[in-house]
């Protein structure tokens, strides 16, 4: 009889877990430190301070805060995040008292916002997903244009080159606890706008997979607010053998104008599982922003010449804009195929211009949930 009792209580336990909201309570964590945000003038480093952090934690009882890690950098359009004089890295953990040398060099002239994520520890306890600090940079001068120009273009306004920072907390993704993507990704997932698969209470993004033409689109399209068609009416495609769902979203895109598709003789392509390039990437995004000022300097990536003609443009775009960088070396590499976690880094960018542009966060009015 008391095995019996027993496991009821347990089978009660575990029913509970599965009806109250799992995913609220990862959120709500106690050991979770609280977000917060400093400010600087242009062209004016940042000093952190000990109390910064400390005041910002949630120690559990007799385990002290120790130590942080830095998760996530701030793009580098906007700065450069330092520890004395050296520059700090990804997955570098931080003594607490070491916190009064960390400092933030903005990005000369660069004004607007810059994000860098980080985990507290607590002895050898560690908040379950990472806090944002968000540095307003330029604080306190004129608000930019109603429709923010590149940083690049003589005409442009005064405008940051990424947008203000959403309040939410991000949805953790169980693949991505140590990636330097979780923080994007999981804005998208806590924005509900994309949401990955959920399976047991605990969510999956699948950061590594390589994707197609279609799932770009597919995410694009949830991104720039685009609702699939009801019907197969007005396709421009050629393409066999596509469910209709896809072509449904893709004949969506395409009257949008996010898409094109591939010419061959008189028939126009989707080609939906072929791989996504970066050019291919920061075409579909341009194409989506509809920008009012574009870009005018010219590239100056060691590897330019090979970025094929009918994406010079929307690269110069998007990297005026602060939207897309070079690697380490100075290549673009317009050929190389893209995953997930780098879509999702692209993907949230974009997100963060358009709530600058628009001035509220009433954006979208589709979203996208599970894996592709």
């Amino acid at each position: 009889m008391k095995k019996s009792y027993t496991a009821a209580i347990c089978a009660l336990i575990l029913y509970l877990n599965c009806i109250f909201p799992v995913f609220a309570e990862r959120v709500n964590d106690p050991l979770v430190a609280n977000d917060f945000t400093k400010e600087t003038k242009v062209n004016t480093t940042l000093n952190f301070t000990i109390n910064d952090f400390s005041d910002s934690v949630n120690p559990p009882e007799n385990s002290p805060f120790s130590s942080i890690t830095i998760r996530q950098l701030p793009n580098e359009t906007a700065g450069m995040l330092r520890l004395s004089t050296s520059s700090v890295a990804v997955n570098q953990e931080i003594q607490k008292n070491d916190l009064d040398k960390l400092n933030f060099v903005p990005a000369k002239d660069y004004e607007g916002e810059a994000i860098f994520t980080w985990d507290a520890h607590y002895g050898t306890i560690t908040s379950p997903y990472p806090s944002a600090v968000t540095i307003k940079i330029g604080s306190g001068t004129s608000e930019p244009a109603e429709t923010p120009s590149p940083t690049k273009v003589p005409e442009a306004t005064s405008a940051p080159t990424v947008a203000p920072m959403p309040t939410q907390k991000p949805l953790q993704y169980e693949d991505m606890l140590d990636h330097w993507g979780a923080f994007s990704a999981g804005m998208l997932g806590a924005e509900g706008i994309i949401v990955g698969e959920e399976i047991g209470g605990h969510f999956y993004f699948y950061p590594n997979k390589v994707l197609t033409r279609m799932d770009f689109i597919t995410l694009a399209c949830a991104v720039f607010g685009i609702k699939t068609k009801d019907s197969l009416e007005g396709n421009p495609f050629a393409d066999h053998n596509v469910p209709h769902y896809m072509l449904r979203q893709a004949i969506a895109a395409y009257e949008a104008g996010l898409i094109s598709g591939s010419s061959n003789g008189n028939a126009l392509y989707l080609n939906p599982y072929d791989t996504l390039t970066r050019a291919e990437a920061i075409k579909i995004l341009d194409n989506g922003l509809q920008l009012e000022h574009p870009a005018t300097e010219a590239l100056s990536f060691a590897d330019s010449n090979s970025i094929p003609s009918w994406a010079t443009q929307a690269v110069m775009n998007m990297e005026a804009y602060g939207i897309v960088k070079g690697y380490e070396d100075n290549t673009f590499r317009p050929y190389a195929n893209i995953n997930k976690a780098q879509a999702g880094e692209l993907l949230y960018q974009v997100y963060k211009y358009r709530l600058k542009v628009r001035k509220t966060q009433s954006v979208f009015n589709s979203v996208f949930y599970g894996t592709l």
